[in-house]
Protein backbone atom coordinates (compact mmCIF):
# COMPACT_ATOMS: atom_id res chain seq x y z
CA UNK A 1 0.00 0.00 0.00
CA UNK A 2 1.44 3.32 -1.05
CA UNK A 3 0.98 6.39 0.91
CA UNK A 4 1.19 10.20 -0.54
CA UNK A 5 4.03 12.10 0.99
CA UNK A 6 4.05 15.71 2.15
CA UNK A 7 4.27 18.09 -1.27
CA UNK A 8 7.54 18.49 -2.44
CA UNK A 9 9.79 21.78 -1.38
CA UNK A 10 12.90 22.27 -3.86
CA UNK A 11 14.67 25.06 -3.56
CA UNK A 12 12.70 26.97 -0.65
CA UNK A 13 9.46 26.48 -3.67
CA UNK A 14 6.51 24.85 -2.61
CA UNK A 15 5.34 23.30 -5.84
CA UNK A 16 1.49 22.98 -4.60
CA UNK A 17 0.56 26.76 -3.37
CA UNK A 18 -0.88 28.85 -5.93
CA UNK A 19 0.18 31.60 -7.33
CA UNK A 20 -2.56 34.21 -6.62
CA UNK A 21 -5.18 34.39 -4.07
CA UNK A 22 -8.16 32.44 -4.75
CA UNK A 23 -10.51 35.30 -3.72
CA UNK A 24 -9.21 38.08 -4.57
CA UNK A 25 -7.21 36.69 -8.13
CA UNK A 26 -4.80 38.95 -6.99
CA UNK A 27 -0.93 37.71 -6.99
CA UNK A 28 0.44 36.57 -3.84
CA UNK A 29 3.13 38.74 -3.14
CA UNK A 30 4.70 36.54 -0.74
CA UNK A 31 5.24 33.67 -3.60
CA UNK A 32 8.12 33.98 -5.29
CA UNK A 33 10.01 31.15 -7.75
CA UNK A 34 13.53 33.10 -6.62
CA UNK A 35 14.17 31.56 -3.20
CA UNK A 36 15.79 34.22 -0.32
CA UNK A 37 19.35 34.09 0.13
CA UNK A 38 20.49 32.22 2.45
CA UNK A 39 22.20 33.73 5.91
CA UNK A 40 25.21 32.33 7.04
CA UNK A 41 25.08 31.16 10.35
CA UNK A 42 27.75 32.36 12.93
CA UNK A 43 30.45 29.28 13.34
CA UNK A 44 29.55 27.31 16.81
CA UNK A 45 25.55 27.78 15.57
CA UNK A 46 24.02 24.41 16.07
CA UNK A 47 22.44 23.53 12.59
CA UNK A 48 18.79 23.60 12.70
CA UNK A 49 16.68 20.79 11.79
CA UNK A 50 19.36 17.72 12.76
CA UNK A 51 18.30 17.74 16.27
CA UNK A 52 15.60 14.70 15.70
CA UNK A 53 18.46 12.28 13.60
CA UNK A 54 21.11 13.25 16.44
CA UNK A 55 19.03 13.07 19.88
CA UNK A 56 20.70 14.97 22.77
CA UNK A 57 22.83 12.81 25.32
CA UNK A 58 21.57 11.16 28.42
CA UNK A 59 23.06 14.54 30.38
CA UNK A 60 20.67 16.68 28.21
CA UNK A 61 23.79 17.84 25.73
CA UNK A 62 23.24 18.62 21.91
CA UNK A 63 25.13 16.10 19.61
CA UNK A 64 23.59 18.05 16.66
CA UNK A 65 26.36 19.26 13.95
CA UNK A 66 27.11 23.22 14.52
CA UNK A 67 28.30 25.47 12.05
CA UNK A 68 31.76 25.60 10.68
CA UNK A 69 33.83 28.78 9.85
CA UNK A 70 33.69 29.68 6.30
CA UNK A 71 36.92 28.89 5.26
CA UNK A 72 36.49 25.29 6.58
CA UNK A 73 34.02 24.31 4.15
CA UNK A 74 34.72 23.65 0.06
CA UNK A 75 34.38 26.52 -2.29
CA UNK A 76 31.44 25.01 -3.90
CA UNK A 77 29.42 25.27 -0.93
CA UNK A 78 29.13 29.39 -1.45
CA UNK A 79 28.25 28.45 -4.84
CA UNK A 80 24.75 27.01 -3.20
CA UNK A 81 23.70 30.53 -2.50
CA UNK A 82 23.81 32.32 -5.59
CA UNK A 83 20.65 32.21 -8.23
CA UNK A 84 20.22 29.83 -10.85
CA UNK A 85 19.87 31.76 -14.35
CA UNK A 86 16.07 32.04 -15.58
CA UNK A 87 15.28 30.70 -19.24
CA UNK A 88 15.04 34.45 -20.34
CA UNK A 89 18.72 34.80 -19.40
CA UNK A 90 20.08 31.49 -21.08
CA UNK A 91 17.84 32.54 -23.97
CA UNK A 92 19.74 36.00 -24.15
CA UNK A 93 23.27 33.91 -23.62
CA UNK A 94 25.33 33.28 -26.79
CA UNK A 95 25.90 29.68 -27.51
CA UNK A 96 30.50 30.10 -27.18
CA UNK A 97 29.57 32.19 -23.58
CA UNK A 98 27.27 29.42 -22.39
CA UNK A 99 28.89 26.86 -19.99
CA UNK A 100 28.03 23.11 -20.11
CA UNK A 101 25.72 23.60 -16.57
CA UNK A 102 24.26 26.47 -18.29
CA UNK A 103 23.07 24.34 -21.66
CA UNK A 104 22.02 21.55 -19.35
CA UNK A 105 19.35 23.85 -17.19
CA UNK A 106 18.63 25.61 -20.44
CA UNK A 107 17.37 22.61 -21.84
CA UNK A 108 15.76 21.74 -18.30
CA UNK A 109 13.65 24.56 -18.56
CA UNK A 110 12.74 24.33 -21.96
CA UNK A 111 11.27 20.99 -21.66
CA UNK A 112 9.45 22.00 -18.64
CA UNK A 113 8.20 24.91 -19.89
CA UNK A 114 6.81 22.65 -23.32
CA UNK A 115 5.47 20.16 -20.89
CA UNK A 116 3.22 22.85 -18.58
CA UNK A 117 2.41 24.25 -22.31
CA UNK A 118 1.20 20.66 -23.50
CA UNK A 119 -0.69 20.07 -20.22
CA UNK A 120 -2.05 23.18 -20.25
CA UNK A 121 -3.71 22.68 -24.09
CA UNK A 122 -4.64 19.29 -22.79
CA UNK A 123 -6.58 20.27 -19.92
CA UNK A 124 -8.77 23.16 -22.07
CA UNK A 125 -9.70 20.17 -24.23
Amino acid sequence: MHHRSAPIVIRGVARSRPSRDIATMRPLSSFSATPAPAMAMRPGTPIPGLDKIYPATKDGTSRAPVALPREEYPPWVNELTRPLPTLAKLRAMKVEDASDRDMKRYLKLVRKAKIKSNNESRAKS
